[in-house]
């Protein structure tokens, strides 16, 4: 995906753009006079469990960064892409859930749209966690690069 790692600007960005979109058409849907949209709990605990399996599979490039285990190349770069694109997806889904919690929070008091406000929040909390897990994930791919210098200094 990328070679120069996911930069912390870039999740930034897609996080805030998601989230202008997601309010702006969700002020759009109900001034239209529809009911807001809804989702679980459900979606919230599947999202943590996404970070669990992220950091859990990221898990092994920790260990072999401290001398505990060998991980095969590509098994490095797929554990690298996951943690991207888990990050870059928490961010897009955290600014879409928090985008529609911003748009209920006004009429917390109408209707029951305090609970459905609340369930918006907590599943984007629950991406952010994903973006989070994604980005510490692809922090422990990083390799150093003092190791190819001295080689590179050794062969010449």
């Amino acid at each position: 995906m990328l070679d120069r790692g996911l930069r912390l600007h870039t999740v930034l960005a897609a996080l805030a753009l998601a989230g202008v979109l997601s309010w702006g058409f969700g002020r759009w849907w109900v001034a239209g006079g529809h009911a807001p949209l809804r989702i679980g709990w459900l979606t919230a605990v599947l999202l943590v469990g996404m970070a669990v399996i992220v950091v859990a599979a990221g898990r092994r490039m920790w260990r072999m960064r401290r001398g505990r285990a060998h991980v095969p190349p590509i098994v490095a770069e797929r554990i690298l892409r996951l943690s991207q694109a888990s990050a870059l997806t928490g961010a897009v889904i955290g600014g879409l859930y928090l985008g529609q919690a911003v748009t209920l929070a006004p009429d917390i008091g109408y209707a029951g749209r305090g609970h459905l406000a609340l369930v918006w929040a907590v599943a984007g909390l629950a991406a952010l966690l994903l973006t989070g897990a994604g980005l510490l994930v692809q922090s422990w791919c990083r390799v150093d690069d003092d190791r190819e210098d001295d080689e590179e200094s050794s062969v010449s």
